[in-house]
């Protein structure tokens, strides 16, 4: 099988012309190595010594180092620079963010709008360069065509607005208002070309947008190792057009399971000469990784990129202490249990009468959380809300007479779920009303499982077990596991 990051680095340099700026992105574990070898390859066919490569690991700003590159020419025949983990690329909101300090000062002032002789205030020329900046992130060229037909050509989403409009409460502007910005803006652009702003900028994405588009130096490349990219992203795109992005692949989340170890290991096998039976490395992944979350915590369905490298980091570990091949009793052994917990297997087991399995997943997912206050009361807030569904269910059992221990989904979804989620004859809402039939049927089949007297005393159970929580106990991990092995015992009895 072909090698990724040879068949890459040949089609940068079968020109004879090595590209300038290239993109590897991925898991670091696989994207950084990956660069290396391509920024190595690209300093050989440019007839530069290996020393020419030039490493910077999360820079704070990429405009130092690419101004670095446009004046090196001025003390050396080139150099080669990889920057990994910048972030510069992970979010496109920046682009809506030019538009928006453009949109500050349109409409134009009718001196601005309609006079040749009436110069642009200080605002609006700033307002001015914003937007030939968003042009150029396109790679639109400002000057060609009718100022509507060149407005036309950039994406709806970047006039919808960025992450500060956004984040500060703000709603992303409705088809109606994008369509009123885009025929404001014309004239903002017209008084533009008519002054000969050029939009340069003095931002890091901006330079780096000109340093795409218009090159480097002979002899000089700048080689990108990211680990998030927005794949609409304005300059991956740019680059994309040139062949000039190579992936490398991610381990994702996938249905409590982690999916692409794969890559990793071989990676990791190539740079430690150690190989991993899949039975160990699924230990591995599970003792490791962690689930990448959103700004609200949930989860993105990617992994977080701080596990991956810990997972590498153990890897290697384990890779000197294994006589030959990592085996499963190493990984247990030397390997200190810090994944992430499913709270929703959690929840199953309690509902299915596993105590000793509940208990374990209860502890793995105190002591790995981050912060276990948070984790503590998250998952308590999950249990409550599940025994009150426990309750509903019995209780809508007896006034709908609907039979116990019906097992099979499908006629329970027919039969039984509409009457669980009727109205309740003494009115009110039932609290069982909009609940997915899946998530019904669990819970009626728990319910079942449980002893009456224990569900008639739940809501008095779970009020102690929150106040103990909350600061009436010294010892609240005891009283959360106290509840979820008392639920346990009561199912495996029944």
């Amino acid at each position: 099988m072909a090698n990724p990051v040879e068949i890459f680095l040949a089609r940068l340099t079968q020109n004879g012309q090595p590209a300038q700026v290239c993109l590897v992105h991925g898991d670091l574990v696989l994207a950084e190595p990956a660069a290396q070898r391509i920024a190595e390859g690209l300093a050989r066919a440019a007839g530069l010594p290996p020393a020419a490569v030039e490493v910077h690991r999360r820079p704070a700003s990429l405009s130092p180092i690419l101004q670095d590159l446009r004046t090196y020419s001025l003390f050396a025949a080139g150099k080669v620079v990889l920057a990994t983990d910048s972030a510069l690329l992970a979010d496109r909101s920046a682009a809506g963010e030019l538009i928006d300090d453009a949109a500050e000062a349109v409409p134009l002032s009718a001196g601005s709008a309609g006079s040749a002789d009436r110069s642009l205030s200080a605002r609006e020329r700033q307002a001015a360069s914003r937007l030939l900046q968003a042009l150029h992130l396109f790679d639109i060229d400002p000057q060609a065509g009718e100022p509507e037909r060149v407005l036309g050509e950039l994406p709806a989403w970047v006039l919808e607005g960025g992450k500060a409009r956004r984040g500060g409460g703000g709603r992303a502007r409705s088809k109606k208002q994008v369509e009123e910005l885009r025929a404001g803006l014309t004239g903002l652009l017209e008084a533009a070309r008519r002054e000969g702003l050029q939009g340069t900028g003095d931002s890091d994405l901006s330079d780096l947008s000109e340093i795409v588009r218009g090159g480097l130096p002979p002899g000089h490349t700048l080689v990108l190792a990211e680990s998030a990219v927005a794949a609409d992203h304005p300059i991956i795109r740019l680059l994309e057009e040139r062949g000039a992005v190579l992936g490398m692949g991610r381990v994702e989340s996938e249905r409590g399971s982690w999916q692409g170890l794969e890559l990793l290991a071989q990676e990791l096998e190539r740079q430690t000469g150690a190989g991993i039976t899949p039975d160990a490395l699924a230990e591995l992944a599970r003792r490791t990784l962690r689930q990448e979350n959103d700004n609200r915590g949930r989860g993105t369905g990617g992994v977080d990129a701080d596990s991956t490298a810990r997972l590498a980091g153990e890897y290697r570990k384990l890779a000197n202490l294994a006589d030959g091949r990592i085996d499963r009793k190493l990984v247990e052994q030397a390997v200190e249990d810090r994944g992430e917990e499913d709270v929703w297997q959690l929840l199953d087991a309690i509902a299915a009468g596993r105590g000793g399995e509940a208990l374990d997943r209860l502890r793995r997912l105190l002591t790995s959380a981050d912060d276990p206050l948070a984790a503590r009361l998250t998952f308590f807030s999950l249990l409550s809300s599940f025994c009150r569904q426990l309750v509903a269910v019995r209780g809508m059992m007896r006034v709908a007479r609907v039979p116990a221990n019906e097992g099979n989904y499908g006629r329970f979804k027919n039969s039984h779920a509409p009457a669980l989620q009727s109205e309740i004859p003494t009115g009110g809402k039932n609290p069982l009303a909009g609940l997915h039939p899946f998530r019904l049927h669990r819970a009626y089949l728990a319910a079942c499982r449980m002893p009456e007297p224990l569900l008639a005393r739940l809501p008095a159970d779970l009020l102690d077990t929150e106040l103990q929580l909350k600061g009436e106990s010294g010892e609240a991990d005891v009283a959360l596991a106290r509840l979820v092995a008392r639920l346990s015992q009561a199912g495996r009895r029944a």
